[in-house]
This record gives structure tokens, C-alpha cells and sequence, in this order.
């Protein structure tokens, strides 16, 4: 018997929603043993390493927060719009504001089995030493 899949989206979408270190655990019942999660910083292959890669937000950012906009649900893949916001432990008077979106399939049993995000990694990569000038100058030549 298939899952209601709206329901299990809106599960998921929560999740993010309310999302803090101490509920990251909770993906463990949200995403198949075998999830795949990927961003422009990770390629995250199976339940452990997503939660770790998780975590690890939670290690090198403050104040942490996903603010969920429009979302759309077309057979067993999802979409959604969000704005992650936080601080950076080491620059903390900044306040980031990244815009992206992600697109997830769920199974049959209404857990997720691939989760790829969606955004512009230049911002955060330009501020890095070294690396910050090569994305610069990169980018520039392109526009």
C-alpha cells in the first residue's frame, strides 16, 4: 500500500521548519537507510552521513533557521522554496540569508530516497580566504 505522500511531505517539511541540533536524530524516521543528500557543499551517501553532515551545521553556525515558502508536491517528488538564515561561529556579526530550493522523491513507504538542494554557494565560498578571490574573479569573467 503507497503512503500518503502529502502527509509524508509535510512531515519533511516541518522537520526543516522546526529543525535544531537536538532534532536532527529525527530524519532517521523521515528518510530511507539508503537516502542520498546533496548540496553544492556534499554529496551525502546514506542515513548517517546526512544526519553527521546535519550536525555538522549546528558545529559551525548559530542561530539557525529555515523559513519554508511556496511548495509543490507532483507524484513522489517534492519541491521546496526556503531561505536558510544564519551566523557563521567564527563571523558571527553577520547574518546570512541563503535562498534556495529542494527537490525530493519519497518510496513507496513515504520516505525520502533522494534530496538534492539547490543554491548559490558563491557568497559563502567568496568569503573564504584564497578561495574567496579565485570565485571572484571566476565570476566576473562570466558577467
Amino acid at each position: 500500500m503507497k503512503a500518503d505522500l502529502e502527509k509524508a511531505a509535510l512531515r519533511y517539511q516541518s522537520f526543516f521548519r522546526t529543525l535544531t541540533d537536538d532534532s536532527v536524530e529525527e530524519y532517521r524516521h523521515l528518510a530511507a537507510p539508503s537516502v542520498r543528500y546533496r548540496d553544492p557543499l556534499v554529496d551525502a551517501k546514506g542515513i548517517d552521513e546526512a544526519v553527521a553532515y546535519m550536525h555538522s551545521w549546528f558545529q559551525g553556525m548559530t542561530d539557525l533557521k529555515f523559513e519554508m515558502g511556496a511548495f509543490a508536491l507532483a507524484g513522489d517528488i517534492g519541491f521546496q522554496h526556503w531561505f536558510m538564515i544564519f551566523r557563521i561561529r567564527q563571523t558571527p556579526k553577520r547574518l546570512w540569508n541563503l535562498e534556495g530550493m529542494s527537490k525530493f522523491t519519497f518510496d513507496d513507504d513515504g520516505k525520502v530516497i533522494d534530496h538534492v538542494d539547490y543554491w548559490d554557494a558563491s557568497p559563502l565560498l567568496e568569503s573564504v580566504p584564497l578561495i574567496g578571490k579565485a570565485v571572484t574573479l571566476t565570476r566576473r569573467m562570466f558577467t
